[in-house]
């Protein structure tokens, strides 16, 4: 059985008790393009790197944002970070997901199963399907 366990960004309290005591079979970091986040993140990693707790991989939030009209993706937050960060830190580099109105749109009524884009489409790696 998979648990996933959503915690807030850093290296506070909270992150820090939760390594310190619930089993974790690794982390998934969740970052996004703007340099505050990737330092944020980067805390993060050497926090969980020291504890020995094992990073499957890094996924990039808002990583974009998909025009409503013509479907093409743009720099909202500025150029991805997602992928340097993955090789700076010799962890994998699970994918970004882009901000996409229509996505939010169809969420909002219940319609979720309508959306067409596939954001996730080899978003998963082998190591993570184990």
């Amino acid at each position: 059985m998979i648990r996933f366990v959503d915690l807030p960004p850093g290296t506070g309290d909270v992150p820090l008790t939760v390594m310190q005591s619930l089993p974790l079979n690794g982390l998934i970091v969740v970052s996004s393009p703007q340099d505050l986040a990737v330092m944020i993140v980067s805390k993060a990693i050497k926090m969980a790197q020291y504890m020995n707790i094992p990073i499957l991989g890094l996924v990039e939030n808002m990583s974009g944002a998909v025009c409503p009209h013509c479907g093409e993706i743009f720099q909202l937050f500025g150029p991805s970070q997602g992928e340097e960060i993955a090789r700076k830190f010799q962890i994998p580099y699970i994918g970004g997901l882009p901000v996409d109105p229509n996505f939010s749109k169809l969420c909002d009524h219940g319609k979720i199963e309508e959306y067409e884009r596939n954001l996730f489409a080899n978003f998963i790696p082998e190591n993570l399907t184990q």
